[in-house]
């Protein structure tokens, strides 16, 4: 599914939080936002997720407006991982994941064998099989996240909004979410604040700063040292990782900002 977003205005509280932006997620295409914190990166994320209206322009799936569309029909096409996490669900861990399945039941409808097979398979990719009996209440921050993203993944939706969704994770579990979202290429959207993670994961990346789109592209053609000094204001050199070919960024952590970006 396409997403595109056309000249988003968002505003909060009479503060303009993101102003004009414009962007497109390809369909399959892993598309990431990126940018300092509060330029606006979550704010974009919840109005494709239905969460926050703008205050002008517009969302589209596939040339449909998501306002257009009703509560359980926008949310069959967009599930979300946002970064608040919401309460401590006292619920067992197979019944949070099975949440996911509400936007295809009618009311009061019970679970079929095509609901229970997608909540089996979603708890087998994030790793949580065998915790489905646990309560989610008693899990990790970062076991918690992983049953989260399962919950999304059991929607079964043509599109993927991820707000931080490494968060809370060690190295093991971050390097094994971004290898299944990489895998599964379904069209989705997500903010990352490690950048390195954002060029090894994303096909496109979108740079906020300020609430404005001040760079899209590849993330060869996006992360530069210059990009990294003016909109991060951090000294580095961006090389070609030893593994993969990917850009790595090497931060130099003793230089002040101040200093002149150096190219490579």
């Amino acid at each position: 599914m396409r997403v595109a977003i056309e000249e988003l205005d968002v505003t909060l509280s009479g503060r303009t939080v993101v102003s004009g932006v414009d962007l497109i997620a390809e369909d399959g295409e892993i598309a990431g936002i990126v940018g300092p914190n509060g330029s606006g990166k979550s704010t974009l994320l919840r109005t494709v997720y239905r969460y926050l209206t703008p205050h002008a322009g517009r969302v589209l799936l596939d040339g449909t407006d998501v306002r257009a569309l009703g509560a359980a029909e926008s949310a069959r096409r967009v599930a979300a991982l946002p970064q608040e996490r919401g309460s401590d669900f006292e619920l067992s861990v197979r019944a949070v994941v099975a949440m996911g399945r509400t936007p295809y039941k009618r009311a009061f409808a019970g679970e079929d064998r095509a609901d229970a097979e997608l909540v089996a398979a979603a708890l087998e990719r994030v790793g949580m099989t065998g915790f489905g009996a646990r309560r989610f209440s008693a899990l990790s921050g970062g076991e918690r996240q992983r049953v989260l993203l399962a919950r999304a993944l059991a929607q079964d939706p043509q599109v993927l909004v991820l707000d931080e969704p490494t968060n809370h994770l060690d190295v093991q579990h971050q390097v094994e979410l971004l290898s299944l979202l990489r895998a599964q290429r379904r069209t989705t959207l997500l903010s990352l604040h490690d950048l390195n993670a954002a060029a090894s994961l994303c096909d496109r990346l979108h740079v906020l700063h300020q609430g404005t789109l001040v760079a899209s592209g590849t993330p060869r053609e996006v992360l530069t040292p210059a990009l990294l000094a003016d909109v991060f204001g951090v000294r580095a050199a961006v090389v070609e990782h030893p593994l993969t070919g990917d850009p790595l960024i090497a931060f130099d952590h003793r230089a002040s900002a101040a200093r002149e970006p150096q190219s490579v």
